[in-house]
């Protein structure tokens, strides 16, 4: 599938300042903490800091660990030596992309070389700390959305209509939202499983299963067998099926013939109104477009929160190129 550039976003936002504005830096980092958001603030960081080469580790933090920048300007932070290695390390983040990266405050009037006049800025002047973060919050939007699927599903729409004829978009809505439903009511460790399963199972006919050596889902998930057998069996109350062959099962992928312990997984719609009874095609549409663009850490942060609205973007024609190989 298309795999664009994926940061390892640790953090919603990172805080650049000067000692000497501390006190209230301190009270915006402990509301926007308090509020979920992900916020490095070095004193919520000592531990992990001891021991660090900071001027590496703190030019990997502000440069490609966080959504956001935000450099509190004033007279103090133009002459600290830090401030300004954290700065360069933003502006470097910043001058790779095409969005916004550094969202400057300001104390005072300060003019701070490399960041112009004519970017927008807030002004702390008359502005509380708990305010401030407010503003951050905002500027944020919704972070990291947990069990949501988009009201608008444009890329399993366009999936469908690009591979069938036959379904209707009603249709599609119905069987992706009974997915969703059921996914809801998975617990953590079957959803890393699930994500596991998608990642890492033989391509060749989704239509129908998907597929793989027993033993790779141990070493992909961590689990043993007996671990991953319980999961299996829970997965039989919201309608997965599963079987598990011994050697002899053959796969053909890409014209090689593989034996080995097959295991086989299939989601069975308990739904008579629904067109599909197998849908583990659906599902796994549903997973493809939630990953699409992203690492496999991210990917499997994604499927963990059950994060499904990147599936209102557009699908690309290298995805659907993909996809057509998984199918026979």
């Amino acid at each position: 599938m298309n795999m664009k550039k994926c940061l390892n976003l640790e953090y919603d936002v990172v805080l650049s300042f000067a000692g000497e504005d501390r006190d209230y830096v301190e009270k915006t980092a402990s509301f926007l903490r308090k509020s979920g958001i992900k916020v490095f603030y070095d004193l919520y960081e000592d531990i992990d800091l001891w021991g660090k080469d900071l001027y590496q580790h703190l030019d990997d933090v502000y440069q490609n660990k966080a959504k956001y920048a935000v450099v509190f300007i004033s007279e103090h932070y133009k002459r600290k030596l830090w401030t300004n290695h954290e700065l360069k390390s933003a502006q470097a983040r910043a001058f790779s992309e095409s969005e916004e990266y550094i969202l400057p405050a300001r104390f005072d009037d300060t003019e701070i070389p490399g960041i112009r006049k004519t970017i927008g800025y807030v002004s702390l002047i008359d502005l509380t700390p708990i305010n401030f973060a407010k503003k951050i919050i905002k500027k944020l939007g919704d972070i990291e959305p947990e069990k949501f699927l988009p009201d608008d599903i444009t890329y399993i729409k366009e999936l469908f209509n690009s591979l069938f004829e036959d379904f209707e978009e009603e249709e599609i809505e119905s069987i992706v939202l009974y997915i969703f439903n059921k996914l809801k009511l998975t617990t953590d460790r079957e959803r890393q499983f699930l994500t596991a399963l998608v990642m890492h199972s033989c391509r060749h006919d989704i239509t129908e299963d998907l597929h793989e050596d027993f033993s790779l889902f141990e070493r992909v998930t961590g689990f043993n067998r007996e671990e991953l057998i319980d999961i299996l069996k829970s997965l039989t109350n919201l309608g997965f099926e599963y079987s598990i062959t011994k050697s002899g099962s053959e796969c053909h992928d890409n014209g090689v013939e593989h034996a080995y312990e097959h295991l086989s997984v299939k989601m069975i719609s308990r739904e008579p109104e629904l067109v599909l009874v197998n849908v583990t095609m659906v599902l796994v549409f549903m997973y493809f477009g939630a990953m699409n663009g992203k690492c496999e850490i991210c990917c499997m942060d994604t499927l963990q929160r059950l994060d499904f609205s990147d599936l209102k973007d557009n699908l690309d024609d290298e995805d659907l190129e993909f996809i057509i190989r998984c199918i026979p």
